[in-house]
């Protein structure tokens, strides 16, 4: 019987020999202990600890590659294969320690990584290798252009910027543009990144330009846009008086400012006072104002429909038919605490200060400019008196308090005042016809001529006495009171009489 040695020897001389592919069968160690052929029982351990499986070894001749195999026959498994310096096979077969964009090498069966190649950088440790191409290499100091310089991922960081440049940026004192510097940011279409002034949002420029300021401003909204040192200068008219295009009453002054919807030009703001009169308009009054709105103020023309209807009494008794003022005549533009002093024309008004100082020929014009003329002794007699033909307005007995005289307290409190008052401002002087203040406050003219002076100056008298006037003097019939015609005294007024009805 031969023994194992001899059977091994015999087995491999005849396969190379012969060069017959029949395979030889080896345990991994090249040892078979148990006579070179497979056992059935798998498993079943061996002396040495391996199991009991073999591996086929093909002829000689075959190249040897790295798989944990003797692929050669050579009885060296792997040979020529350095696990612990080859890159490729690095610790085990197939472990290539190529990275990309990376340099690496195998150092004692494990993988090393020995830094990026030129222009790449390792930024995110998640991914293989070196993942990011540097944008520009090789890499330098970070600038404002968009572009990730340093090759650290990011570009333009604020805290690697040099400093920005001086001496681009308009910086007037006084103006939106006053401490104005550059900054890095990316502006336009396309986009450009570059130093760009950082003007506030009051200054007009163009944000594609690094210091682009318009010469001129196009916005109106109260900034100096250009910083020049003047706001709005485009639009002159700021500023300027206007109104809602309407007259009289109805008109509604404003002035111009910027259009806020726009901003490109200006537009009438009404909202400054004065205001239109809320309520025009409305029928024409006798008071200085145009309030019917049709550019006439205070028409007295009989043929207009919408003319001021003066406040006139009808007096038709003492064998006379006539109209006459209500109250004492007083200016257009008068107030309780002012007469006024337009002459346009008289007015018959309650509750304004009468027009007094005023010669004959003043008040017999300003009659006439409305249509009437001064009353004559009759008809001023007969509206003071009555159809009755009464002393005084109010009565045949004096009362001191009853209208303005010198008995009349005109200022309530301490001593007794002789003043002017309001036309109308004693209900209660009132002469049974209607007429207020025939009596006391104003002495009036009346067209009752009584001679001249010697300078040939005409002499009329003036009825119903004022407010410092006695009792003999305020009385209806009393006409001793005479005045030169050219003589404009503050206590002498008048009231305007009429054939026609107002």
């Amino acid at each position: 019987m031969r023994t194992l040695p001899t059977l091994l020897l015999t087995l491999l001389f005849v396969a190379a020999a012969a060069c017959d592919p029949v395979p030889i069968y080896l345990y991994p160690d090249g040892q078979l202990p148990d006579g070179g052929l497979p056992d059935g029982d798998a498993g079943d351990p061996d002396a040495d600890g391996d199991t009991d499986v073999i591996e086929p070894c093909v002829p000689p001749g075959v190249p040897e590659v790295c798989n944990g195999r003797d692929d050669d026959c050579d009885d060296v498994i792997d040979n020529g294969f350095n696990l612990q310096e080859d890159p490729s096979n690095c610790g085990t077969c197939g472990n290539d320690c190529s990275l990309p964009n990376a340099r690496t090498d195998c150092h004692g069966g494990g993988c090393r990584f020995l830094g990026c190649l030129p222009g790449y950088a390792d930024l995110d440790p998640q991914l293989p290798g070196c993942e990011y191409a540097c944008p520009v290499y090789p890499p330098v100091a970070e600038d404002c252009n968009g572009v990730d310089d340093d090759c650290d991922g990011v570009a333009d960081e604020a805290d690697e910027l040099p400093a920005p440049p001086v001496g681009e940026c308009r910086a007037t004192p006084g103006t939106p543009c006053e401490g104005t510097v550059m900054i890095c940011a990316t502006r336009g279409t396309p986009a450009i990144t570059t130093w760009y002034c950082d003007y506030a949002a009051q200054v007009e420029f163009d944000p594609r330009v690094p210091n682009g300021i318009v010469l001129e401003e196009t916005l109106c909204d109260g900034h100096d846009g250009d910083c020049d040192g003047v706001a709005d200068e485009p639009f002159p008219d700021l500023g300027q008086g206007c109104d809602n295009g309407l007259i009289g009453a109805c008109r509604d002054p404003g002035r111009r400012v910027c259009n806020p919807l726009t901003r490109t030009d200006t537009v009438c703001d009404l909202t400054f006072p004065p205001d239109a009169d809320p309520l025009a308009p409305r029928p024409e009054t006798c008071n200085g104002a145009d309030d019917n709105c049709d550019g006439i103020v205070d028409n007295y023309d009989p043929g207009d429909p919408d003319r001021v209807i003066d406040d006139m009494v009808h007096i038709t008794h003492s064998g006379l038919d006539f109209w006459i003022y209500r109250y004492e005549a007083s200016r257009p533009d008068a107030s309780p605490s002012s007469p006024g002093a337009s002459g346009a024309r008289p007015c018959s008004m309650g509750q304004v200060l009468p027009w007094g100082a005023v010669t004959y020929a003043d008040a017999a014009a300003a009659c006439a400019r409305v249509g009437k003329r001064l009353c004559t002794a009759a008809e001023w007699q007969a509206a003071c008196a009555g159809p009755d033909g009464l002393t005084y307005p109010y009565g045949d007995t004096y009362q001191g308090e009853t209208c303005n005289g010198v008995d009349h307290d005109g200022v309530p409190g301490g001593a007794d005042d002789d003043v002017l008052l309001q036309t109308g401002a004693l209900p209660q002087c009132v002469s049974p016809d209607g007429p207020f203040d025939l009596s006391g406050n104003l002495r009036e003219w009346t067209d009752d001529l009584r001679g001249a002076t010697a300078m040939g100056d005409p002499v009329y008298v003036v009825r119903g006495g004022e407010y410092q006037t006695p009792w003999p003097g305020l009385g209806c019939a009393f006409d001793q009171s005479q005045a030169a015609a050219s003589v404009p005294l503050p206590t002498v007024g008048f009231r305007c009489c009429s054939d026609t009805a107002p």
